[in-house]
């Protein structure tokens, strides 16, 4: 079962005009990402997520997401997440149980594919190279943070050329990668508050185990 909550140091030794230029283009491409990801509104996803420890893969699931400015809903398999902004409640039906946190900075960005929206802007060396992706064009931008307390060490984007859409996120934290791969984006979905609350009513024998 892969751990849902786990989301190369490159040094930048050239002088003069091309590192700045990279990293104006590469913040450009993340502006135009981020734009298109606020007017979506409200958004469902289908990803893929998987954790290395290193370079070996540990494990990978498949789910959905709902997504409505910082709070979401994921579910997979393994495990279904509310997250209201401040509390994240994490039911397990293996164990029927559901753990009641208030996550990191760090455990945000581990699980949340669009947490880079609030990471990108400052801290971070930021470059850019045309690439591809599941054969379609890319940018591909990577963020390097300048200080080793960030929650996230280094994450790379890659936004697909022709409307600026996420098609994947890969963060390392330590020495362990977490990559979400978006497959498909529907926006201008409408969800309630209660979309991102755990609905005790639909789970009445699960135990609530208090982690705050």
């Amino acid at each position: 079962m892969l751990p849902i909550k786990p989301l190369i140091i490159l040094i930048m030794c050239l002088a003069g005009l091309a590192p700045l230029q990279a990293e104006t283009n590469g913040k450009k491409v993340l502006d135009n990402a981020a734009a298109k990801i606020r007017k979506s509104g409200d958004i469902k996803a289908e990803f893929t997520a998987t954790t290395f420890a290193g370079t070996a893969e540990q494990g990978s699931t498949s789910g959905t997401m709902l997504l409505q400015g910082k709070k979401f809903q994921l579910n997979t398999p393994e495990m279904t997440t509310w997250y209201d902004g401040n509390q994240e409640w994490c039911y397990v039906p293996e164990t029927d149980e559901v753990n009641l946190t208030i996550p990191t900075e760090k455990e945000m960005q581990a699980v949340n594919p669009y947490a880079f929206l609030n990471v990108y802007k400052k801290g971070y060396n930021i470059t850019m190279r045309e690439s591809t992706l599941r054969g379609e064009q890319t940018y591909e931008v990577h963020l390097l943070a300048r200080n080793a307390s960030y929650a996230a060490h280094e994450i790379y984007v890659d936004v697909r050329r022709s409307d600026y859409s996420l098609m994947c996120i890969r963060v390392r934290q330590d020495k362990d990668w977490h990559r979400i791969s978006i497959h498909s984006v529907q926006g201008g979905q409408k969800f309630q508050e209660s979309d991102f609350v755990f609905p005790k009513e639909k789970y009445p024998t699960a135990e609530i185990i208090d982690l705050r």
